[in-house]
């Protein structure tokens, strides 16, 4: 009698082990989604999520790795923290993987200090050749592990997607934005370029030095879509399909210090997101496909 019983309890155990195992792949054949057309949640997808955030002022970029970490590109204005930390609470991020700080210039840097005491960050990335006047701007303190990076640099961040360096190099430029950080990011067959500041002089060295590297399917437009860059032999060379321009300036307003650059865009056909006229734009990709959402947030 003593066998049957124990036989019977261990019968309904592997019964209630079997329906639990059933039930947590249901669900996670609900929430994990490989296709970013599939679902209008990106919660419940699985590959690179890249947020181009609309700031009243500067730029920023929120992005999140396959594997589940969280890199944010530049942090904006020292006027734009309230609203940068707004977006990064409603998404319920309490720490940062990586934070890359492309350049020493207010509009990219200039809310660090306030996301440094107020979110822990565990990896700065920054430029090796211009790291001193970033510090002399930018609060790094000890806790923070830093990684210079240089031109020629690969920096795996996920199994999927590798960080190319392509900018700085030696001989720095006179004007700083020239000699911001600008890099690829590449997810599988797609990839992803952010240009953060230069001006037309660093895209002609970036054109000499690295004119193979630059074709990107996706391109974060250079110094908040000003005219002084995003030429058209860059352009040209890139042959984006999406051009995102990260400004706060209404489409008025852009008018006589970026028009130039709006009519350049659309002679190379890309697809453009202006973030003060259509709010933060979400990018999803699986590596192979991409999809365009607007965020109003």
């Amino acid at each position: 009698m003593l066998g049957n019983t124990r036989r019977a309890w261990l019968l309904l155990l592997c019964v209630v082990l079997f329906a639990g195992c059933s039930i947590d792949s249901h669900l996670q054949g609900v929430v994990k989604v490989e296709d970013p057309f599939a679902s209008d949640d990106e919660r419940e997808f699985v590959g690179l999520v890249i947020h181009f955030l609309a700031l009243p002022h500067g730029e920023s970029t929120l992005i999140r790795l396959p594997g589940g970490k969280t890199m944010l590109v530049d942090t904006g204005s020292a006027e734009d923290w309230p609203v940068l930390f707004g977006m990064l609470s409603e998404r319920k991020l309490t720490r940062l993987d990586y934070v890359v700080v492309t350049n020493d210039q207010p509009e990219q840097a200039g809310g660090f200090a306030f996301l440094s005491d107020r979110m822990p960050v565990d990896t700065v990335i920054l430029p090796r050749l211009i790291e001193p006047s970033i510090r002399r701007l930018v609060p790094l303190k000890g806790d923070k592990k830093l990684l210079p990076v240089a031109d020629g640099d690969a920096i795996r961040l996920d199994n999927d997607v590798v960080l190319d360096v392509l900018h700085p190099s030696e001989p720095l430029f006179l004007s700083p934005q020239d000699n911001s950080l600008v890099f690829r990011l590449r997810h599988g067959q797609l990839r992803f370029l952010f240009a953060s500041a230069v001006n037309e002089k660093a895209e002609e060295r970036l054109l000499e030095k690295h004119g193979g590297q630059l074709k990107a399917e996706v391109l974060k437009v250079a110094d908040q879509g000003r005219n002084q860059a995003s030429s058209q032999p860059f352009l040209t060379k890139v042959d984006p399909q999406v051009a995102l321009i990260l400004t706060g300036k209404s489409r008025n307003e852009m008018k006589d210090s970026q028009e130039e650059v709006l009519e350049r865009l659309g002679e190379s056909w890309a697809e453009t997101y202006i973030t003060s006229q259509h709010g933060t734009i979400a990018i999803l990709s699986n590596g192979r496909d991409y999809r365009v959402v607007k965020r109003k947030k």
